[in-house]
This record gives C-alpha cells, sequence and structure tokens, in this order.
C-alpha cells in the first residue's frame, strides 16, 4: 500500500508540473511586432525578387523576421476581421495574381482600409515566407 501511494504522489506531482508548463506557455505574453524594430528594410520589389530567385537564401534571411516593406499599394482586401494590405508583384489571370500580402494587426485595421489603391506606404510586419505564389506578412502596422 505504501508503494503505490509513493507512486501516486509522484505522478501526481509529474501531472501538476506538465499542467503549470503548458498553462505558462499558453499564458505568455505576446509579442508587440509595433515595437519591434525591423531586421531588414526593403522594397516589395527587393523581397520578391530574392525570393523568386532563391526561396532558401531568402527563407533564411527573412522568414520569421520583422521587416519594413516599401511599396506602392495594389488593393485593401476585407474579410471580416481580416484586412490585408496587398502589393500585387505580377498580375497572372489563369492563377490569381502573385503578390506580398499584409495581414495587419487588428488595432491597424482602420487605418488601412482608410488607404487608397497607388498609395506609397511603409508597413512593417513579421515574414512568414514565402507560398508560392505569394509572400506572407501577419501581425503588420503602417509605419509613419
Amino acid at each position: 500500500m505504501n508503494r503505490i501511494l509513493k507512486i501516486a504522489l509522484i505522478v501526481l506531482a509529474l501531472g501538476l508540473i506538465i499542467f503549470y508548463a503548458v498553462w505558462k506557455y499558453v499564458n505568455a505574453p505576446q509579442k508587440d511586432f509595433d515595437k519591434i524594430a525591423p531586421a531588414y528594410s526593403l522594397a516589395t520589389q527587393e523581397i520578391w525578387q530574392k525570393y523568386t530567385s532563391d526561396k532558401k537564401l531568402a527563407d533564411s534571411l527573412y522568414s520569421n523576421k520583422v521587416i519594413e516593406l516599401n511599396g506602392e499599394i495594389s488593393r485593401i482586401d476585407k474579410n471580416d476581421t481580416l484586412v490585408s494590405v496587398v502589393f500585387v508583384m505580377a498580375a497572372d489571370s489563369m492563377f490569381g495574381d502573385k503578390t506580398i500580402n499584409c495581414e495587419m494587426y487588428k488595432k491597424h485595421n482602420a487605418e488601412a482600409i482608410a488607404l487608397n489603391k497607388g498609395t506609397k506606404v511603409k508597413i512593417k510586419g513579421l515574414c512568414t515566407g514565402y507560398n508560392d505564389p505569394d509572400i506572407k506578412f501577419n501581425k503588420c502596422s503602417i509605419v509613419k
């Protein structure tokens, strides 16, 4: 009986430790990408050229890094609570445009919606990589 009680206490202690670790991970504060300095500042044509010429190299340089993009807006996409600033890099009527797609932070949606097609803008966001035919950014904000 004593041995079973010890095993039960060890299992309970391990369970509590695992529960606490998962709870801490889930409730960890989120990074505020608005306040993070960009690792790179690039024109949209620059990053597009790098990804389309050598995806592996570009991913090693830019993926999961905060990058500031400079370019001319092609369109603003709105879908429920998601707003994206889109830079069309190559028009393709058969398979869809090849774009750099910047999903905005919710707190910047109104500011992004107010932008017009053809406006030159600086946008900072987290590069999540190239998913042919698009380069994806999220947690984006407009740089003033």
